[in-house]
């Protein structure tokens, strides 16, 4: 704990001070946050576990909104408790189950409904009253974190995706702009393709056994023609002929070589930031990590595939119900929504926050691309299969094993997608 040097006598509360005070205080740490009457009294670590610590950009954007918070809570400290991204949620949830979890943690969309239904979460909503935030600010991902019309999480960032275009590359196959119709869109990937040049004109992870990787990069197609795996109820949904349309496109093109075979997720968006794509539909990692010389020669655009759906990959924080600092990780947490909070979120990172309306306009003028990432987010949905709670990131196996056989075993697409929703039909029933 931060000390500013010893208590002398004269400062030294009296007795009915302190038994008032503490009172105050075990009231406050039953509802799980800090009145703002009393919030210098919150003191005390806060364990805070995410892998973001090792990031460079979100590791730094994390140290700056705990330096200022720092300025308001003088008496707290963040413990930095940072486990590589390959094992965290599965220790998050062990130590979840066994009681002694850390305060406070990051939860992406498949464990997202799991710690919510089994009760893992601190429900925040009277923190946010307290600090004066309106949930419906919130980006529509704010939504997924909610459990019986209480909010369970908060949004650190969501990453919309959108179509990310080399203009070099394209302009070189004699298109002047970006596809704005599917009809384009598969035409321009065909003509941008060049064996020659070991040029792509489209990119998706594709690698066997990588299902995460597959099934992320390929969403995006899946609803962008306005379909998904199950329906918003929670039913299978394989067989919609809108399904069955983007697979066809996924595998026409597949079969034309116009994207790289075998690649896991890191390496197919590393083509693209090598400059050797000629499009993805991706989130705007793809701007930052580029080459200093690639990233000029990028443009983004709205996916061109007709539903106008932005797939999205979200991040949140929550707080522990069995943490021991409950109070301090929730006023974090606030002081994580304040304006300059999210300005420096999207500052850093190009990324969107919690709230939007927080994002400073000179980020729109540096970045005039970042306008669209916003945009899409504002009507985004997230990749994992709908209306099925925590059952959903189970499933996700199941259809990348029918998706590899349209890539791998050539099983034509109805006939992948009719034994798709049999299996579905019977992991759900």
């Amino acid at each position: 704990m931060r000390s500013k040097g010893p208590i002398t006598p004269a400062q030294r509360p009296s007795r009915r001070q302190v038994l008032g005070g503490a009172a105050a205080l075990g009231a406050v740490g039953a509802l799980g946050f800090p009145a703002p009457a009393i919030a210098q009294g919150i003191s005390g670590e806060i364990a805070f576990a995410t892998n973001e610590w090792t990031l460079p950009h979100s590791g730094k954007v994390l140290r700056m909104i705990t330096e200022n918070f720092y300025k308001k809570h003088p008496n707290v400290k963040v413990n930095e408790i940072a486990i590589p991204f390959a094992g965290f949620h599965d220790q998050i949830l062990t130590q979840l189950t066994a009681g002694t979890p850390p305060d406070m943690f990051r939860i992406d969309d498949p464990q997202l409904s799991l710690y919510m239904e089994r009760g893992h979460l601190t429900p925040l909503d009277d923190a946010l009253k307290a600090a004066g935030i309106n949930r419906d600010d919130f980006v529509p991902a704010g939504v997924d974190a909610r459990l019986n019309g209480q909010t369970m999480g908060i949004v650190y960032q969501t990453n919309a995706r959108a179509m990310f275009y080399n203009k070099q590359i394209l302009g070189a196959a004699g298109i002047s702009e970006a596809p704005k119709t599917a009809a384009e869109f598969e035409a321009a990937i065909a003509k941008s393709t060049s064996r020659e040049k070991g040029q792509y004109g489209y990119s998706f992870a594709s690698k066997p056994g990588d299902v995460v990787g597959t099934f992320i990069t390929l969403m995006p197609i899946v609803l962008g023609f306005g379909s998904h795996f199950t329906t918003a109820d929670g039913k299978p949904n394989a067989t919609d002929p809108k399904v069955a349309e983007a697979m066809n496109l996924i595998k026409r093109m597949w079969d034309g070589n116009y994207v790289p075979r075998g690649l896991d997720g890191p390496s197919s968006l590393k083509l693209c930031t090598d400059g050797k794509v000629a499009m993805t539909i991706n989130g705007s990692f793809v701007m930052g990590a580029a080459q200093p010389e690639v990233k000029p020669l990028l443009g983004v655009a709205p996916s061109p595939l007709p539903s106008g759906i932005a797939v999205r990959a979200s991040s949140w924080y929550g707080v522990a119900a069995k943490g021991k600092n409950k109070a301090a990780a929730t006023a974090w947490l606030m002081h994580m929504l304040a304006p300059e909070s999210q300005a420096i979120i999207a500052e850093v990172e190009r990324i969107v926050p919690a709230l939007p309306k927080h994002i400073p306009e000179t980020v729109y003028a540096d970045t005039p691309w970042f306008r669209t990432i916003v945009a899409g987010a504002s009507k985004s949905v997230s990749y994992v299969p709908p209306g099925l709670g925590s059952k959903g990131f189970a499933q996700v196996k199941t259809i990348a094993d029918q998706i590899e056989s349209v890539l791998y075993r050539s099983t034509p697409v109805p006939q992948a997608m009719a034994a798709l929703q049999r299996e579905l039909e019977t992991n759900l029933r």
